[in-house]
């Protein structure tokens, strides 16, 4: 992720054209009609707006996402529609597909997704942390228990973070010599390990909470086949980076707990350093305001769960 790309324009914020509205009310079945829209924020990579469809007196609720036409974007929507047809009856809160428009023939050039909504919010202000985290870590394991078709995870084309000559130590780093550790365990072989279905971005912002129960997974574009320690680990970065090492450090300690398993102390390191010094920016675009952000300390607290991993591995 870098700084002047693509997302940072104005798109997310605009309204949907009147010729993408028409298309859904078209997809929503005759006589449906759109009576009201609100921009959902969090997301950094599509325009999501919830729809309120009227037909026959109804009134219902659905979900549209939308990637900018003109930048070759299809390849991220198409992903996502395979993906949501492989988790579709799978037992996880879901959404359904209502329609595609993927060439964005309809929508003024936009590709673009109906989807049910899901009930719930993303909830990151937890009164009770722990419980909050348990939920979190059912939730995965429930997820990589599921035999579910999908490509093996490869490390260093199936993810944003730099190839192995490429690695930076970030800027506001307190300890050069744990990032530069790290780096150098991540030149050995990626370890074999139990390979189990994954969603490969398991973070917060992308679940939905009702009543203390976890109620939607969102942004199914990157599922795989791999070490459960990838998707743990990448919410632990998160959780390192928004509230404290100590929650990320907890959330292992409780996913092991549930799972009956030890993640595997490399990919978990690996899924650690998906960090660089765009991430206080895009952590505080996802958060959207829901809870105060502490930028400076980001790297910082991540910095302890990379040592703290570093210190697992021996």
């Amino acid at each position: 992720m870098t700084d002047g790309d693509w997302r940072d324009g104005g798109f997310r914020q605009h309204r949907p054209s009147a010729e993408t509205l028409a298309w859904v009310a078209a997809s929503m079945g005759r006589g449906s009609r759109i009576v009201g829209y609100r921009r959902l924020t969090g997301g950094v990579c599509s325009a999501v707006h919830r729809l309120t469809v009227e037909r026959r007196g109804m009134r219902t609720f659905v979900v549209l996402r939308q990637y900018p036409g003109g930048l070759g974007l299809q390849g991220s929507l198409e992903k996502e529609i395979a993906n949501l047809g492989v988790v579709a009856g799978s037992g996880l809160p879901v959404p359904s597909i209502l329609a595609t428009d993927v060439a964005g023939a309809s929508t003024g050039g936009s590709p673009s997704l109906l989807m049910t909504r899901l009930p719930g919010h993303v909830h990151l202000n937890p009164a009770e942390p722990r419980s909050w985290m348990t939920r979190i870590a059912e939730i995965a394991v429930l997820l990589h228990s599921l035999d579910l078709p999908a490509k093996m995870f490869r490390p260093w084309t199936d993810s944003w973070i730099a190839p192995l000559d490429g690695f930076q130590v970030p800027v506001g780093a307190q300890k050069p010599a744990v990032w530069k550790a790290a780096f150098g365990v991540m030149a050995a072989p990626p370890p074999e390990d139990t390979a189990v279905f994954l969603h490969c971005d398991l973070l917060p912002v992308n679940m939905l909470w009702s009543r203390g129960r976890i109620t939607g997974l969102t942004d199914w574009n990157s599922i795989h086949r791999g070490s459960r320690a990838i998707d743990v680990g990448h919410c632990r970065r998160y959780l390192a980076a928004l509230y404290s090492p100590e929650w990320s450090e907890q959330l292992r300690s409780l996913y092991e707990s549930i799972a009956g398993v030890t993640l595997d102390p490399w990919w978990d390191l690996y899924a650690l350093l998906h960090y660089d010094d765009s991430g206080p920016k895009w952590i505080r675009g996802q958060v959207a305001g829901r809870r105060p952000v502490d930028v400076p300390g980001m790297t910082s607290r991540v910095e302890v769960a990379i040592e703290t991993a570093l210190r697992r591995l021996g």
